[in-house]
This record gives C-alpha cells, sequence and structure tokens, in this order.
C-alpha cells in the first residue's frame, strides 16, 4: 500500500476491523509515520457452468424474475 502523503511503498497495519460489507484498516507510513485509513472490499465475480457445458455469469436478477422448476 503506498503512503498518500509521501508515496512511500510500505506500510504497517496498525488495526483491523471487519464488518459484513468490508474490512477497515488503519496504516501507519514507516518513512513519515503518517497515519491514514483504508476501506477493502472483496470483488467476486461468480460463473455459473450449465447443464449443456457452457458457462456465465452469476445473475441475481435471473434468480428474481425466474420461477421454480422441477425437472
Amino acid at each position: 500500500m503506498h503512503c498518500p502523503f509521501c508515496s512511500f511503498d510500505d506500510t504497517k497495519v496498525i488495526d483491523s476491523r471487519v464488518n459484513e460489507l468490508e474490512v477497515r484498516r488503519r496504516r501507519e507510513c514507516d518513512k513519515c509515520t503518517k497515519r491514514f485509513t483504508t476501506y477493502e472490499k472483496a470483488e467476486i465475480d461468480l460463473i455459473v457452468k450449465k447443464k449443456d457445458g457452457h458457462c456465465e455469469e452469476f445473475s441475481k436478477d435471473k434468480i428474481r424474475t425466474d420461477k421454480c422448476r422441477t425437472d
């Protein structure tokens, strides 16, 4: 993580807090010793493999609009 104050490459994590949506990290620069906060979110791309073998991206909208079917 680059320091936003001096652009130094090396920072250390002072504190981490996790909630349902993100991770909040309090960081300190090893060069200028200034502290700053970062917020991190996971980016997840889900791929669904269909019965015929082809793959497509997961769609929440499809689940909400398609009716349940039984085969």
